[in-house]
């Protein structure tokens, strides 16, 4: 199979560009005027990863637990609930099967 198709660039101004069906060769020079399609990105869109990015800098775990779960391992007293695990191994499971398309 061959692809003869580019993904869009993303350009600085927020805007998505690119030329259906084009081929490599004629990617490579300036596009006319009416083979470009736009994408304008709505304000709330940009918000939304401004705010996802600054959640994935907030540190939320639990350093108290952390720290005695470490210790717990090193001496060599932690124990795992081998019965909770297996619980929510099932759990995850069954809602996997429940999320995937039906045929």
């Amino acid at each position: 199979m061959k692809i003869t198709k580019r993904p869009p660039t993303v350009n600085g101004d927020k805007s998505v560009s690119g030329t259906r069906g084009a081929r490599v060769s004629e990617l490579a020079r300036p596009a006319a005027s009416g083979n470009v399609d736009k994408l304008q990105v709505a304000a709330s869109t940009t918000q939304l990863r401004e705010l996802e990015a600054e959640l994935a800098k907030l540190d939320i775990s639990d350093a108290a637990k952390v720290a005695a779960i470490k210790r717990a391992i090193d001496n060599g007293t932690f124990e795992v609930n081998s019965v909770l695990v297996a619980d929510r191994l099932i759990d995850t499971a069954k809602e996997a099967v429940r999320k995937r398309p039906r045929k």
